[in-house]
C-alpha cells in the first residue's frame, strides 16, 4: 500500500493555488499532517451533521490563566483529539510549552499506522 493509499489527497487547507491557478492539493504525509492540524485546531462539534467526534477542546483553555491545571487540561484535549485520528497510530511525544502569558507552543510527535513519524510545532494564542 503506497503512501497515497494510506494518507490520501486532500485541497491544500493553507489557501496554496498552484501556478495554472488550481486549487492545490497534499498527498500523502503532508495531507497527513494537514488532516492532523485540522482536526486539532477546529472546535469540537463544528461539523455534527458530518461527525460529531471531529475536532479538539483546545478551545476551552482559551483566555485561561496558563498554570499547570490548564496545561495539563490542554494535553488531555490534545491526547483526545490526535487518538481519535485514524492516521495516528500513536503519541510518542507531547511537549507544552508557555511562551509567553498569552502564547502555548504545542511539540508532537506521532507515529502514524504505517509506523512513519510526523512532528510538528504549533503556536496558540490563548486570547482567542
Amino acid at each position: 500500500m503506497t503512501d497515497t493509499e494510506i494518507y490520501g489527497t486532500d485541497y491544500a487547507s493553507t489557501g496554496f493555488v498552484s501556478s495554472d491557478g488550481d486549487i492545490g492539493l497534499v498527498s500523502e504525509l503532508d495531507n497527513a499532517e494537514q488532516a492532523i492540524r485540522n482536526r486539532l485546531l477546529t472546535r469540537l462539534g463544528t461539523y455534527p451533521s458530518i461527525d460529531d467526534e471531529y475536532g479538539s477542546e483546545i478551545h476551552r483553555v482559551l483566555g485561561e490563566k496558563l498554570n499547570n491545571e490548564t496545561i495539563s487540561e490542554l494535553e488531555v484535549y490534545i491526547n483526545d483529539c490526535i487518538l481519535d485520528e485514524p492516521r495516528v497510530y500513536e503519541i510518542t511525544s507531547l511537549e507544552i510549552t508557555v511562551m509567553d502569558k498569552d502564547t502555548l507552543r504545542i511539540l508532537l510527535q506521532l507515529q502514524l499506522v504505517d509506523g512513519s513519524e510526523l512532528g510538528f510545532e504549533e503556536v496558540i494564542n490563548t486570547l482567542g
